[in-house]
Formats: structure tokens, C-alpha cells, sequence
């Protein structure tokens, strides 16, 4: 994901079984763990001991590393079993992972 830093189901899954506890209504709502997520940014983003202006530019590098995670993941993801049959002609390689249940599909 990012120099530093390294991201696993198992921290998201703990991540959102607390605010599970703390709010039931995530457990139906995956919008709700997201609002929690971005709040708890803001939370503590709002104790940068710098000047406002160098905060608000912190936010901006953070919107954007978050928009690379995400277009990261969603490009990583496998597509479902009826978008794979809807594309018969699709020519490429599946790459293994750790995962046996995971792979990798890059286009030729």
C-alpha cells in the first residue's frame, strides 16, 4: 500500500468489529464504519501542532493517499464469477498471491 505502513484484513476486521461495539447500526451499514474512519482522521488531525494552513495541506495528502489505497484495492479486487463469464474473449494471466483463494489478473 504505502512506504511505512502495511494494511491486512485482520486490522480492518478488528478496526470495524470496535465500532461495531461502540455502534450497532455499522454492522448493518459499511457507510457508517467508513464515516467513523474519516471522524477519527479528523480527530486527530485536529491536534496538528502546526499553523491551520499546513493542517488543511495534511488533509489534502491524506485525501489523496486514501483515494490511491482505494483505487488500489478496487483495482486489485477479482471481478465476480458472472462479470468473468459476461467477458469470455478476455485474454490474460493470473498471477498466484499468498491467498490461495486470491490471484492477480493483469491484461496482455
Amino acid at each position: 500500500m504505502s512506504d511505512g505502513i502495511s494494511l491486512s484484513q485482520e486490522l480492518v476486521s478488528n478496526i470495524l468489529q470496535n465500532i461495531a461495539q461502540h455502534d450497532e447500526s455499522a454492522q448493518q451499514d459499511m457507510m457508517v464504519n467508513v464515516q467513523y474512519l474519516v471522524a477519527i482522521a479528523g480527530y486527530l488531525a485536529a491536534d496538528y501542532p502546526g499553523p491551520a494552513s499546513e493542517r488543511d495541506e495534511m488533509l489534502e495528502h491524506l485525501h489523496a493517499f486514501m483515494k490511491h489505497v482505494c483505487d488500489e484495492r478496487a483495482g486489485s479486487q477479482q471481478p465476480s464469477p458472472a462479470a468473468a463469464a459476461a467477458t469470455p474473449d478476455a485474454a490474460g494471466s493470473s498471477i498466484a498471491t499468498d491467498d490461495p483463494a486470491v490471484g492477480i489478473w493483469k491484461p496482455e
